[in-house]
């Protein structure tokens, strides 16, 4: 159980925090690698690595997987730097995790439509995007994340929606 300032207490509870939010940490470090998936299997598990030793550093009035992707970024710019290389932003076609909930086989078309308009988005307001709409972050949160000024999270997801809308409609 996490102690009172809502940090994890210890290694159970620190893997029940791993459990729950694990596959949001990849999803995101792998859209931020590009899709190579063994860097971004390898880059995951130092972020919750230096989220264990860092856990006495979580603040209560913040979220978990906030948190926790803020650090993962930080992880994905020091492997970037090591690499004297940025972070790819290439299309990601394949990952879009947009859920099929409908079992609706009419949907397939739209699902589809969706997925070729998230992939057409820039690489910052799909992140923004996904990490908003799929992942549930806060504006605040996803600032964090990207290390940008929440004003540019704000016009990024308007510009997302914008973008998507007319790509669906069209």
């Amino acid at each position: 159980m996490p102690n009172p300032q809502g940090q994890p207490a210890d290694a159970d509870d620190f893997a029940t925090v791993v459990r729950e939010h694990g596959d949001a940490v990849y999803g995101f470090v792998l859209r931020r690698v590009g899709g190579a998936k063994p860097l971004a299997e390898d880059l995951t598990q130092e972020a919750f690595l230096r989220a264990w030793r860092g856990r006495r550093t979580f603040r209560e009035e913040t979220s978990m997987r906030g948190w926790l992707c803020a650090i993962a970024a930080n992880v994905v710019r020091d492997d970037a730097r090591r690499r004297r290389r940025r972070p790819a932003e290439v299309p990601q076609p394949d990952w879009l995790d947009v859920p099929d909930t409908s079992g609706d086989p009419a949907s397939y078309g739209a699902l589809d439509d969706l997925r070729t308009a998230l992939a057409a988005l820039p690489a910052n307001q799909r992140e923004m995007f996904l990490l908003r709409e799929r992942d549930g972050l806060t504006y605040a949160e996803i600032a964090a994340a990207l290390d940008c000024p929440i004003g540019t999270v704000m016009s990024g997801l308007s510009r997302a929606r914008a973008r998507l809308v007319e790509a669906v409609r069209a």
